[in-house]
């Protein structure tokens, strides 16, 4: 393997670092002293260092350092960690490793320069941003600088967004099954769209779309008229023409990642509406009739129930969003 001829396009110590690596290869008795004879012979002409004085592979590292070209090829790592972009989607752990290494060539050790530079580098996104400066704002350490953009961009891709592309399953802690709605009415009560605690499993009934805006299509209402079929507390139902909000309370608000103002992937929260009625499912059932086409008789099937109430939340009013 041939010796690189350091030429300003790399850090010294890189450089030395390479040349040092090839000679143990080549010779594992080398000593420090043939491998300097060999660094001071492979420097280009034009960057001209006191070599006769230089007696130790840190003087030579320090004596290369103190060269006007290690000056502009720091300036030019700069130049390129200010064009850096972070892709979404792209891979978090090469980017920041990559990022990392150069800062390390500019010399770049002040955690506020760190900062303003990582930033920049997302800043379009402005979910990344607001939560960057925030998270950042009284850190110094530069591992945790790194360690929370790498925890940002993961929540950024977890999270739950207003969105026609985004369905999510809303999952019952206590019973493991999925919140869901089909187009079978309840026989008393509102007779108005079913919601129940349906299989442990997602299945085609279970999607959800979290929305801003009113929607028709398997919106969750709760009727404070109207009570449910077994227990006698709030009937749950869908209804295209009424709309009403669902907010997601995050259970435990002493944990640091539940401090943030939005949900994400795996998230366990409470399901509460705008008049503070919160949805529960215990292993409680009652049965529906789901009718078939004209060939088929109507068939009876056993669902486990979903009602809103406003007592003291607890294990049962638990709920775990999974994005599809």
């Amino acid at each position: 393997m041939d010796i690189p001829k350091y030429d300003a396009t790399v850090h010294p110590k890189e450089w030395m670092d390479r040349v040092h690596a090839i000679c143990l290869v080549n010779n594992n008795n080398i000593k420090d002293k043939d491998v300097l004879k060999l660094c001071k012979l492979h420097i280009v002409p034009w960057i001209t260092i006191p070599i006769e004085s230089i007696n130790s592979l840190n003087e030579l590292i320090k004596a290369l350092m103190l060269h006007s070209s290690f000056k502009l090829y720091k300036d030019s790592i700069k130049d390129e960690l200010n064009r850096m972009k972070f892709e979404e989607g792209g891979n978090i752990i090469q980017f920041l490793g990559t990022f990392r290494l150069h800062c390390n060539n500019a010399e770049i050790t002040d955690p506020q320069e760190i900062k303003n530079l990582l930033l920049k580098t997302y800043s379009s996104n402005e979910f990344f941003k607001n939560e960057f400066l925030k998270r950042v704002s009284p850190v110094t350490s530069i591992d945790e600088i790194f360690k929370i953009y790498n925890n940002i961009v993961s929540d950024w891709s977890k999270i739950i967004k207003y969105s026609p592309d985004c369905l999510i399953a809303i999952k019952h802690v206590q019973t493991g099954r999925y919140l869901s709605s089909c187009e079978t009415k309840y026989e008393r009560g509102s007779q108005r769209q079913v919601v129940y605690a349906g299989e442990q499993m997602q299945h085609e009934n279970s999607w959800w779309y979290p929305t801003c805006i009113r929607h028709t299509h398997k919106e969750p209402y709760q009727n404070n008229k109207v009570m449910s079929p077994v227990t006698f507390y709030t009937e749950v139902h869908c209804f295209p023409y009424i709309y009403a909000n669902l907010s997601f309370v995050k259970t435990d608000q002493t944990k640091e990642d539940n401090e943030t103002p939005y949900v994400k992937d795996q998230d366990k929260v409470y399901l509460k509406t705008d008049a503070d009625y919160i949805l529960r499912s215990q292993d409680v059932t009652f049965k529906i009739k789901r009718k078939q086409n004209k060939t088929m008789p109507d068939s009876t099937f056993e669902v486990r129930e979903v009602v809103g109430h406003k007592e003291k939340a607890g294990g049962d009013d638990e709920w775990i969003i999974e994005k599809k």
